[in-house]
């Protein structure tokens, strides 16, 4: 088998093709109640949260989303991660997108709107800038 000298960098490309969509997406402004997801090594874990409290008639604070956070794997395919929890569930689809340098993880009702305005919608989810 033969390898070009070129077959290692476009591996290289399609890896960091791959991973620049990697990181912690959280809401692009102040929310009192919203998602988090972080994408790592093919892997998500998604939270939500929000500031309301709810409690019982005996006092106990009731939780908002029973069932999250939620685990498991995505595939990246074109603009678009699809989720899949550990026993196999698909889980809503989101896309990802860039927009004036900064990239966002939209639903297909905010993508929606976003292809047809060309304006990012409120509060969508931002790849959290790192330091390092």
């Amino acid at each position: 088998m033969t390898i070009s000298r070129g077959t290692p960098i476009v591996i290289a490309l399609f890896l960091v093709a791959c991973a620049n969509h990697e990181g912690q997406y959280e809401p692009a402004c102040i929310a009192y109640e919203g998602d988090r997801i972080e994408l790592k090594d093919g892997r998500f874990e998604w939270h939500r949260f929000t500031d309301q409290r709810t409690v019982d008639k005996s006092g106990n604070t009731v939780d908002p989303f029973p069932n999250f956070p939620k685990t498991g794997a995505y595939k990246f395919s074109d603009s678009r991660l699809l989720f899949s929890t550990s026993d196999g569930t698909s889980l809503d689809e989101w896309f990802v997108v860039t927009h004036a340098g900064d990239r966002y993880l939209l639903t297909p009702t905010q993508h929606n709107a976003f292809s047809e305005s060309n304006e990012m919608p409120d509060c969508a989810l931002k790849l959290a800038k790192t330091d390092s």
